[in-house]
């Protein structure tokens, strides 16, 4: 089992599926780093609370209470997952999987998407059916990993519970160490 985490505008109340529920997918998928929407969803996550907090917010440069609102004034939430995979990730800081693909370091962390929607597209179509998805190091913070899942039909990837939702806001510990990592002035 895997815990992973994942930030999203939470609003009381959303039904499953849509806005403002954890199980939303915004469509179409055009813009995130490994999206290839004619192949496949995506859903990103990050293997710890702070890196999901420092994928999220990293583009504020003062973290005060309203950054951990949505546009309607509820709380954006922290989503905790419990992730049974049906098969492995791909690690994308593992050397012999970069050789095997072709790939070097340079590629998975730059920010082009059509660099990183390639090498997405070309694992998927050559091993996505051994993988459940794959694992690199985040861009924000280089400690902690970042996961892909693919997913088909919008509906949440197999093996995927949600554990627990918690409230963000200037006073989490995961929001005060994310912070303290990125060199954000919180409050």
């Amino acid at each position: 089992m895997i815990e992973l985490y994942r930030c999203f505008p939470r609003v009381p109340g959303a039904r499953r599926a849509k806005p403002g529920h954890w199980s939303y997918l915004p469509r179409p998928q055009l813009h995130g780093r490994w999206d290839n929407a004619d192949l496949y969803d995506s859903w990103y996550f990050s293997r710890s609370q702070v890196g999901a907090i420092a994928e999220s917010f990293y583009n504020k440069q003062r973290w005060v209470p309203e950054v951990f609102l949505t546009p309607h004034g509820h709380t954006r939430a922290l989503a905790v997952f419990e992730f049974e995979p049906q098969k492995p990730l791909l690690d994308l800081d593992d050397a012999a999987v970069l050789l095997e693909f072709d790939i070097t370091p340079s590629q998975v962390v730059v920010q082009d998407l059509t660099t990183t929607q390639e090498i997405a597209r070309r694992i998927y179509r050559h091993a996505g059916d051994r993988f459940s998805g794959i694992t690199w190091w985040s861009s924000q913070l280089p400690s902690q990993n970042s996961v892909l899942l693919w997913g088909a039909d919008a509906a949440p990837p197999p093996g995927l519970r949600l554990a627990g939702l918690e409230p963000l806001s200037t006073t989490h510990p995961s929001v005060i160490d994310a912070a303290a990592q990125l060199y954000r002035v919180l409050g």
